[in-house]
């Protein structure tokens, strides 16, 4: 992994953080709007509806089409990739109608299957919602697809840089519809669609790109993705079974389980994102291109920096939301229509999900790595098996720990199917250094293990020391939280030095040189 790729990664980290924020601030602005209640479940689970109708063919499409895209350029140049990009879009564009009419028609058995248990006014509301954000499923697919061109072109930063735009439409959305009509919450989402579409449009353009209206399904290119895209499009698909099973069994709960459920799944995810797919996003170009010239020893080094930077920097994540899951929801979410139950669930769910945070970074690298070798079945078969141990774990654990058992099945799935994941790469290309791996992973566990219990006595000596001076708040909670977090990072980072992991004295250099350079310019 060069210097120059360890840059771009820190860029790009800096840059999805940004997004998360807004993504952030995009969930509180709706829990605090319209707290936990008709409203947000049915707002939520229409957003969902065309993520998981067509989500799957905008993931399957973004996946396969980086390492075609390279093997086009290399044997016929810019223009036949042009070709290609127009010819693919154009027919997602077909795909998304025939998908619209069908979902505006069949809208209310839809919404049944997503969410069973909704009835009466929250029916009537997401059947609404949903009518409308059906349209979004155009600009879903066309998003992807343009922001793969753009990274395989060189432009990594625009995956993290889009949502940006779109985040900020929709907060402005959610406040409109709060002193308005929740209508207007959901054209403004629409609207943020369309706007993220556009802000991409300037810099395909500076790539020199140019639409061509061609709907050829007998073209070789065409007939070769759709060969790779069959396997993950049902993967994609397989996985978002997992969020229909979680959001219907949730829905069977008492009100408010959906909306508690997703912003503890978004917090799950702010914490995965901003290393893990930042540093995916970087690598998935790099190993597609030593996959395709067949250089196996690098892309085998990559890969094993790469898993080893998971380790070292989710491990310590996941125990500090493990440790302060309740003042976490509590800090971002508490307020106005967001009461102390609805941080209950949250925080509930967000403790388990934090359990699988791990494993589902490790599982995002390691089926980058499946794909830049064009073997889209080996994920697809995971999925599989993670969706089958999902559910019957969900169905099972929901009956004895509510919307923790949601949250505890999905975590125990991804940890299950990271493990297959492992097996399945060594077998294909040998020896990945999983021995070194598995050492650094243990010096990591310890060492975060040492900086949960320091943060935890921490925490509470410092909010109790606090509250018996000023009292009990949210600013108290946060300002305690915040100390404690950086004593443990700073012991944390003086553990795994002391444990001479390689990766950890890398990426230390890296920031203090950062550091030093800012200071002399």
């Amino acid at each position: 992994m060069s210097k120059a790729t360890k840059k771009t990664a820190v860029i790009l980290m800096i840059i999805i953080l940004l997004s998360k924020v807004t993504g952030f601030l995009r969930d509180i602005v709706l829990a605090q709007s319209f707290g936990a209640g008709n409203i947000t479940d049915a707002y939520l689970t229409a957003l969902n509806i065309p993520v998981v109708l067509f989500d799957g063919i905008s993931a399957s499409l973004g996946t396969t089409f980086i390492p075609m895209f390279f093997s086009i350029k290399e044997s016929k140049g810019n223009k036949e990739v042009y070709r290609f990009t127009s010819n693919i879009l154009n027919i997602v564009l077909v795909i998304s109608i025939i998908f619209i009419i069908i979902g505006i028609i069949f809208t209310p058995y839809i919404v049944k299957i997503f969410a069973m248990g909704f009835e009466g006014k929250v029916l009537e509301l997401t059947v609404g919602y949903s009518r409308i954000l059906l349209f979004s499923m155009i600009f879903i697919a066309t998003n992807g697809l343009i922001s793969s061109f753009l990274v395989a072109s060189g432009n990594v930063y625009i995956s993290g840089i889009v949502s940006i735009p779109f985040n900020i439409f929709v907060i402005v959305a959610i406040f409109l519809g709060s002193i308005t009509n929740s209508y207007v919450m959901v054209y403004g989402t629409l609207f943020a669609y369309i706007v993220q579409l556009l802000f991409q449009i300037p810099f395909l353009l500076k790539k020199g790109y140019k639409h061509k209206f061609i709907l050829d399904l007998k073209d070789e290119n065409i007939q070769q993705i759709l060969y790779l895209v069959l396997p993950v499009f049902f993967g994609s698909y397989v996985n978002q079974i997992n969020t229909v099973v979680n959001r219907t069994l949730a829905s069977t709960l008492e009100t408010g389980s959906i909306t508690a459920l997703n912003y503890a799944n978004k917090l799950n995810i702010f914490a995965v994102g901003i290393i893990v797919i930042s540093l995916s996003t970087v690598m998935y170009p790099i190993l597609s291109k030593l996959a395709s010239e067949g250089n196996i020893k690098a892309f085998k080094y990559n890969i094993s920096k790469s898993i080893n930077i998971i380790i070292i920097s989710m491990v310590p994540i996941m125990i500090i939301i493990m440790d302060l899951s309740t003042p976490i929801v509590k800090m971002l979410f508490e307020e106005g229509s967001f009461d102390s139950r609805a941080t209950y669930l949250t925080s509930t769910a967000l403790f388990y999900y934090s359990i699988g945070i791990v494993a589902c970074g490790l599982r995002e690298i390691l089926s980058k790595a499946f794909y830049s070798l064009q073997d889209t079945k080996t994920p697809v078969k995971n999925a599989t098996i993670a969706v089958i141990i999902n559910v019957i774990f969900s169905i099972i654990l929901v009956n004895y720990m509510g919307i923790g058992g949601l949250a505890l099945a999905g975590s125990i799935s991804a940890i299950i199917t990271t493990i297959l994941l492992f097996i399945s790469l060594r077998k294909k290309i040998g020896k990945i250094g999983l021995k070194g791996i598995f050492t650094n992973f243990i010096k990591v566990c310890a060492s975060s293990i040492m900086m949960g219990v320091i943060m935890k006595i921490t925490y509470n000596s410092i909010f109790k020391f606090g509250a018996s001076m000023l009292g009990a708040s949210r600013k108290l909670m946060g300002l305690s939280a915040m100390m404690c977090v950086i004593l443990g990072l700073i012991v944390y980072i003086i553990l795994i030095l002391i444990f001479n992991i390689k990766e950890a004295k890398e990426m230390v250099n890296l920031v203090r040189n950062k550091i030093i350079r800012s200071l002399r310019d």
